[in-house]
């Protein structure tokens, strides 16, 4: 039995936080088959201060949509491996600043070819279903986004939008 599964659209957070924990389980599996001590958490942040070099904390959170806390967060344990550098801003004190360390831009090339891998066998596993998962994701992903899903919620359930 599986009660998720079976309460279908009534459980749908539940079911994508579950494929999240099982993806993010099999990516440290990955990285641990290439004897890699790196949490899939911390990916996005890493990844994008290797594209954009420095950025401020609400930066990054506006970047990856996720919260300023949950930057801090990944930055302190990216810090704690070496590989990310917090610094106040030149401009202004109360804005910390964010960068790949030297052994971060070190590291860097062995992750991009793990994540080239990751790349193409996802590309694959989403290449042999009859509908692309990325499409279908970003399509429910925009209900969510700043109120649309209460908005939408209230308006087929028949609640009036107090403004």
């Amino acid at each position: 039995m599986d009660l998720i599964s079976e309460l279908g659209p009534l459980a749908i957070g539940s079911r994508m936080k579950r494929l999240a924990d099982m993806v993010f389980k099999k990516a440290v599996e990955v990285y641990k088959s290439h004897g890699i001590d790196f949490e899939p958490k911390w990916f996005p942040l890493f990844y994008l201060l290797a594209q954009k070099e420095s950025l401020g904390i609400m930066e990054a959170a506006d970047f990856l949509k996720i919260s300023h806390p949950a930057v801090i967060q990944f930055a302190k344990e990216l810090e704690k491996k070496g590989w990310v550098a917090s610094e106040k801003s030149p401009d202004d004190a109360r804005k910390r600043i964010l960068k790949l360390t030297e052994k971060g831009w070190a590291f860097l090339p062995q992750l991009q070819e793990i994540w080239a891998n990751i790349r193409a066998v996802n590309q694959q596993l989403i290449e042999k279903e009859q509908h692309n998962l990325l499409i279908a994701l970003e399509a429910f992903e925009q209900y969510f986004l700043e109120d649309g899903y209460i908005k939408y919620y209230k308006e087929q359930i028949g609640i009036p939008d107090k403004a």
